[in-house]
């Protein structure tokens, strides 16, 4: 294939993958970095997107982007000190005692927000990449960079700190262990 062409294929691809993606791996950054920091990192995503792109395998492209945004984060995190993001994100929220009207949806809400930021990094990425950004198992390995049998042992180990720690901070009792994060996580926002 001639170079221009190839070019014209290329350029078409990686304008096609940012529409489709950029979103998505925009408020992945965002939620990790801040806003500020976000556009920098997804403009440096799709520069390794655009130098790597005869890599990238067709259907695999988001859990590709989103394993580069990761390690992109993780990079960034350690210029600066290491700061989760999550952590500054967690404090922004609304405390369920600033509201004159109580609203037992929002306290669910700040308790599971709180619940997270109690876990360790590790599980906090886990439980966002399944539950948060609705990646599959397989997804979810890929952008670890592990095998799905140790994302699904990972799993499996984040959701019942969660449930243990979430127990403890809301009064519920404990979940079975065959249970389930509760309903509320998913979608959270």
């Amino acid at each position: 294939m001639p170079d221009a062409q190839r070019t014209n294929a290329d350029s078409q691809r990686l304008t096609d993958l940012f529409r489709r993606h950029g979103d998505a791996v925009f408020a992945y950054a965002s939620n990790r970095l801040g806003t500020e920091d976000a556009q920098d990192l997804v403009a440096e995503v799709f520069a390794v997107a655009w130098r790597r792109l005869e890599t990238i395998k067709h259907g695999q492209e988001r859990p590709w982007l989103f394993g580069v945004a990761r390690r992109l984060v993780m990079q960034h995190w350690r210029s600066r000190s290491g700061q989760a993001a999550l952590q500054v994100r967690l404090h922004s929220q609304v405390e369920p005692g600033d509201s004159e009207h109580f609203d037992p949806t929002a306290s669910q809400r700040a308790d599971v927000l709180a619940t997270l930021g109690a876990l360790p990094e590790g599980d906090r990425e886990v439980l966002l990449l399944r539950y948060w950004y609705d990646f599959s198992g397989r997804e979810s390995a890929k952008v670890l960079g592990c095998t799905s049998a140790a994302f699904a042992v990972r799993l499996h180990r984040a959701r019942r700190r969660f449930e243990q720690v979430y127990g403890r901070r809301s009064g519920e009792p404990k979940p079975s262990a065959t249970g389930s994060l509760p309903a509320y996580t998913r979608g959270l926002q």
